[in-house]
């Protein structure tokens, strides 16, 4: 709106000037107006370009402060490979052993499917620790704090959903 009226003011003061000065420029009411167009155009442009960059800025500085879970599937591997050598030398000074010479299960995969297979969606057992083994095949992330991992072992295939 205050556009509207600064762009109506101006083009009233710019005919009164071009018919003031029509002996000494030829130009039109018409080109005038085009060019006042250009010019809130343009503006409209730079001020369009500074809200991008701010955007911009502000998702390379939410980029940065991302876990290194969720950015694993962002990266390419010699990437990938370098953070993990940081997350394992940080571990290693921190005193504990990234990669322990044993691992206790308490049950195997089968067991465990085969002994909580008969739960219901959403039914939780917090009351109990299973320790399981085996390869997660896939990983797959449902937001910036749930996780969801798909642990295959003995022929059979348990789904885990990491909650932070």
């Amino acid at each position: 709106m205050e556009g509207s009226i600064e762009a109506q003011k101006a083009i009233s003061g710019l005919s009164m000037a071009s018919s003031a000065s029509s002996e000494q420029e030829a130009v039109s009411k018409n080109a005038l107006k085009k060019a006042l167009k250009n010019k809130q155009r343009d503006e409209e442009r730079r001020r369009k370009e500074e809200e991008i960059e701010k955007k911009a800025a502000v998702m390379q500085s939410s980029r940065v402060q991302r876990t290194l879970l969720a950015d694993d599937e962002d990266m390419d591997p010699t990437q990938y490979f370098e953070n993990r050598q940081k997350v394992l030398a940080a571990q290693k000074t921190a005193g504990t052993n990234p990669y322990p010479h044993k691992f206790y299960t308490s049950m195997s995969i089968p067991e465990f499917v085969k002994e909580y297979g008969v739960l219901e969606d959403g039914d939780h057992c917090e009351d109990v620790e299973v320790s399981l083994a085996g390869r997660i095949m896939n990983k797959r992330s449902s937001s910036a704090k749930l996780f969801f991992y798909d642990l295959h072992g003995d022929g059979a295939k348990v789904q885990v959903m990491a909650d932070a």
